[in-house]
């Protein structure tokens, strides 16, 4: 849903931005991710095994952290101006995610400040939940609060 600067400083704290559609996270997502963050046998000295707690293997934690990214410029998308990465504030992993799982985001705005005509500091609260097959709601694997910083055209 595309947002105006303006959309995003009258929203109210607690206002969901968006809930994304599922994706789901195979294999071949997390040998690419393990090859792009060098968590290979080469740099580890030992083969890497990211296994969740029953045993089954699992996606890594920095994945789905990182696929924050994807969801936000997919389904939050600016009228003008660009977003800049400004960190994180708060990271928890509730759960392992087996791999070949269902993911979606659900995210909410946590705060907006305007810190110059052309700058507003976004803070959105962010949970990851997964398409659990044993209940009949999705559970939560991750949440995260994401800082972005709003650049505004001029």
């Amino acid at each position: 849903m595309p947002y105006t600067p303006a959309d995003v400083l009258a929203a109210a704290p607690g206002t969901t931005l968006f809930t994304s559609d599922w994706i789901r996270v195979g294999p071949d997502d997390e040998a690419a991710f393990c090859a792009a963050t060098f968590l290979r046998e080469e740099y580890l000295g030992r083969r890497p095994s990211p296994v969740g707690a029953a045993g089954e293997r699992a996606v890594s934690g920095f994945l789905l952290l990182s696929m924050l990214a994807v969801f936000h410029k997919r389904e939050l998308r600016m009228t003008s101006g660009h977003a800049l990465n400004y960190g994180l504030d708060r990271v928890r992993f509730f759960r392992s995610v087996p791999t070949g799982a269902r993911v979606r985001l659900r995210a909410e705005l946590a705060a907006a400040e305007q810190k110059t005509p052309d700058r507003i500091r976004l803070t959105t609260h962010n949970t990851l939940e997964v398409d659990d097959a044993e209940s009949d709601a999705p559970s939560p694997a991750m949440t995260a609060d994401w800082l972005l910083l709003l650049v505004l055209a001029p």
